[in-house]
Order: structure tokens, then C-alpha cells, then sequence
């Protein structure tokens, strides 16, 4: 019997993968036997530990991305801070439109053009900014866009 507890701070629905990923803290033993940990290591749960690490990863990144975009909201509020192209972005939506669409644009022609995936990824990058500013505009967290995700896996595939 384990008397440890695993407190869950993150809950993710991979529909495509039909994969729930939960990621918490222990709150003392983990093991079934009552040890801290388990006295071994499967070679399948080292590549769970790798596809968790890699989610977790691109999940901080994007959390950070919008906290970022929020502060940037928040100091135009205030009428403080350095100027950014972030704050631009959210007080122009026609801005923001034409480079979300420009730099889908540019997504396409990496594919149109053959070009290396560096280029696709930096593309790629920049897309994923634009439209997080567009979210923080419109008031949308990237954890109801991850929700969405989920959920439409299964028809998209």
C-alpha cells in the first residue's frame, strides 16, 4: 500500500495519442512498495519520462510566452515601461492582422521553396508570436487553445 500522495498541478488530454498526461509533485513514497522511488527503471518509462520532458518543455515555453505578452499588456495600463513591438501589436489589430497574416505567408513559402526546416521552424516561430498576441487580445489563454487541440485530435487525423 502507498501511503504517499501525488499532488497533480497540470492535466493534459491528448485525444490523438488517447494519452492523459498529469504532472505533479510526490508528497512522500511513490512507490507501490512504500520507497521513495521504484528500484528500477523500464526502458518504457524512460521514453515516457523523455515525451514528458519535451511536453513540459513547449508547455513552459508557451506559458511564458504569454505571461510575457500579459505584462506587456499590463504596462500600457500603466503607461510604463520600454516601448516593444508586443505593445505595438496590441494597440494596432490591423497591425497585428497583417502580420499574422504575413508571417503565415512566409510558413508557406519554406514548404513552397524547399527551404531547410530551420527556416520552417523560425517561420514557425513567429506565427505561434503573432497569434499569442492575438489571444492575449482577445483574451484567450493558450490552455483553451490546448483544450480545443485535444479535443479535435481525433477528427484531424
Amino acid at each position: 500500500m502507498n501511503p504517499g500522495f501525488f499532488a497533480t498541478t497540470h492535466a493534459h488530454l491528448m485525444l490523438k495519442l488517447l494519452l492523459i498526461i498529469y504532472l505533479g509533485k510526490p508528497d512522500g513514497p511513490t512507490c507501490h512498495t512504500g520507497s521513495e522511488t521504484c528500484y528500477f527503471t523500464s526502458i518504457g518509462d524512460l521514453f515516457k519520462e523523455q515525451e514528458v520532458e519535451e511536453t513540459n518543455l513547449a508547455l513552459t515555453t508557451l506559458y511564458s510566452l504569454e505571461a510575457t505578452i500579459s505584462k506587456r499588456e499590463l504596462e500600457l495600463a500603466g503607461k510604463h515601461g520600454k516601448r516593444s513591438w508586443t505593445k505595438r501589436l496590441l494597440l494596432d489589430e490591423n497591425l497585428l492582422s497583417s502580420k499574422i497574416r504575413e508571417e503565415a505567408d512566409e510558413l508557406c513559402r519554406t514548404l513552397e521553396e524547399k527551404e531547410d526546416s530551420s527556416c520552417t521552424a523560425s517561420e514557425m516561430a513567429d506565427v505561434i508570436y503573432h497569434a499569442m498576441v492575438l489571444l492575449r487580445h482577445k483574451d484567450v489563454k493558450i490552455e483553451n487553445v490546448l483544450e480545443v487541440l485535444g479535443e479535435d485530435s481525433l477528427n484531424r487525423v
